[in-house]
């Protein structure tokens, strides 16, 4: 069903973590959306393109200052706000050799998984993932959010992995890498840190290799089944060809909030 070439990532397993017909739909009949998305937090469409491109800016922004490329200016508020944060943090204890949006790709049996790092700091000995989250919403997530996050298990596993072209030609161990996400929103707490360790390693490779044989070894669209969580057809794409167009969502609560960059796949 998939091209042995196919680059399992956070977006496409998270698609068939939620739904696997979704994963079906986008990944192996590549369907075009029928369906503008709809918002989670109830954002009209103009709304959303907007913070859509604030994110988008602010990566690349953030990216030519690792660069030694000036940043352009812009007259939109939120987002001048979110670059005056960025600019008074304290990078001071990351390794050296700053690498901004780098791509790598690990072999997890005869599968290939792909991560794209905002940015990758490494020296002798150690190594830091830095994210950086323009997430929305009243309260920032708890930890264990995002250390059972999916991004940050591939992100770490593939770093573990598929670093040896940065440590001397011997890939990182598990217990010198960690992960952190920086915070946009939230001034008060911006980093949230997570450590590794061989243990973890161990178990998400495991849970990798069961997840993408449960993939692999589907075959037909038959054998993508529809979520039975109909709530997750609210916001997506495909829902008309699923004649799922009455889900409903359930009302935003005060302590929710949305990762804009997961919902639509942005790999920045």
């Amino acid at each position: 069903m998939l091209d042995p070439a196919f680059k399992f990532s956070q977006h496409s397993l998270s698609d068939f973590v939620d739904c696997p017909r979704r994963f079906y739909l986008r990944y192996v009949a590549k369907q075009a959306w029928p369906l503008v998305e709809t918002d989670p937090l109830g954002l009209d469409p103009f709304q959303r393109q907007l913070y859509l491109w604030r994110g988008t800016v602010l990566h690349r922004w953030i990216e030519r200052h690792w660069l030694g490329v000036p940043a352009a200016a812009s007259d939109d508020p939120e987002l001048n706000l979110w670059w005056v944060r960025f600019q008074n943090t304290d990078f001071s204890d990351l390794p050296a050799q700053r690498l901004p949006e780098l791509a790598l790709v690990a072999a997890l049996d005869e599968r290939l998984l792909y991560a794209r790092f905002d940015l990758l700091a490494v020296e002798d000995g150690r190594a830091i993932i830095i994210d950086w989250k323009t997430l929305r919403g009243e309260r920032a997530p708890r930890y264990q959010v995002f250390a059972e996050r999916l991004q940050t298990r591939i992100y770490l596993y593939v770093l573990a992995t598929a670093s040896a072209a940065y440590n001397d030609g011997v890939p990182f161990a598990p217990e010198q890498i960690r992960m952190r996400y920086w915070l946009a929103n939230f001034p008060d707490a911006p980093w949230v840190e997570v450590p590794y360790s061989e243990e973890q390693y161990a178990r998400d490779r495991e849970w990798l290799q069961q997840l993408i044989a449960d993939v692999t070894r589907r075959e037909g669209e038959a054998q993508f089944e529809m979520t039975p969580d109909e709530r997750k057809c609210a916001y997506c794409t495909y829902r008309t060809l699923c004649r799922r167009t009455e889900a409903q969502a359930q009302p935003p609560q005060s302590d929710q909030w949305i990762d804009i960059e997961a919902i639509t796949e942005l790999d920045y």
